[in-house]
């Protein structure tokens, strides 16, 4: 297989190449362990009939094989005899070759062109790459066209933790609004993303961003939760108390009763939320 790819590649070579075109994969994250597959995307002006490719993985990522063969596979943007070869060069490089005997050409001029799965290693960390190079396509002419060399970064995924920057237990007074501060962490997490639910509508209601409006006196519980599929929650227990009333609209903001609301009412507000 490994002869067959580069005696073809040393006939194509003589023709003229241009690189208008991109042959890439897309960032992405995976886990120690995990297996994912992987699309190598194609975006496309010229119609192409084959199309080769290098592909440089680093320490730490494997591609999926069976009986010592690597498996790609083609989407359905192959024409109807479209095939893909691969072998492993000394250089380490994966190189694939995508040809078609009646020289069909690939359809659309963009998204996924072949698929494969990639396998994370126990003790995959950090930030890498995976590189593409000697990127080159023919045409329905037989002209030969060189690709910029692509590369993509892969990291370590890191599932949300949340944490809470206030007590999670507090007395709020009733017919108020207050957004809960919640940290979503590490900063490179994939999904910071919090649903917000509340155990009791009647006490308490929690919008999408957190902000609760108390309505009645009792004792709700206002839980966030990761959507990254880790489902962790944090608890926010409050019990809604007695408006403080003044003044003839009876403003609940007004804590200290003077009649407007001054950044002692406000110190006084942001005290309940640390239950102090």
């Amino acid at each position: 297989m490994k002869k067959i790819l580069l005696i073809t590649l040393s006939l194509l070579a003589a023709a003229s190449a241009t690189a208008l075109d991109q042959l890439y994969i897309d960032d992405f994250s995976i886990s120690p362990g995990e297996t994912k597959m992987v699309e190598v995307m194609l975006d496309n002006d010229s119609a192409y009939t084959a199309l080769q490719a290098d592909i440089y993985l680093p320490e730490g990522l494997s591609v999926e094989q069976e009986d010592d063969d690597y498996i790609f596979s083609l989407t359905d943007r192959k024409g109807s005899d479209h095939t893909l070869a691969s072998a492993t060069l000394s250089s380490g490089a994966i190189r694939i070759y995508i040809t078609s005997q009646a020289l069909n050409t690939i359809g659309g001029n963009s998204g996924a062109l072949f698929t494969f799965n990639i396998t994370a290693s126990d003790t995959f960390a950090g930030s890498k790459s995976i590189e593409m190079k000697n990127i080159i396509a023919t045409d329905e002419d037989r002209v030969l066209h060189h690709f910029p060399n692509t590369a993509c970064t892969v990291t370590k995924y890191e599932p949300a933790v949340v944490t809470s920057l206030m007590t999670t237990s507090c007395d709020i007074p009733q017919g108020v609004k207050v957004k809960f501060n919640v940290s979503v962490s590490p900063g490179n997490a994939e999904n910071k993303t919090l649903a917000w639910t509340t155990s009791d509508e009647a006490i308490a209601t929690v919008a999408p961003d957190g902000t609760i409006e108390t309505l009645a006196m009792g004792t709700a519980t206002i839980t966030a939760t990761t959507t990254d599929g880790t489902n962790l929650a944090i608890n926010y227990v409050i019990n809604v108390t007695q408006a403080q009333q003044s003044g003839s609209q009876g403003n609940p903001l007004d804590v200290d009763g003077d009649g407007s609301v001054t950044s002692s009412d406000v110190t006084a507000i942001y005290n309940y939320l640390l239950g102090n």
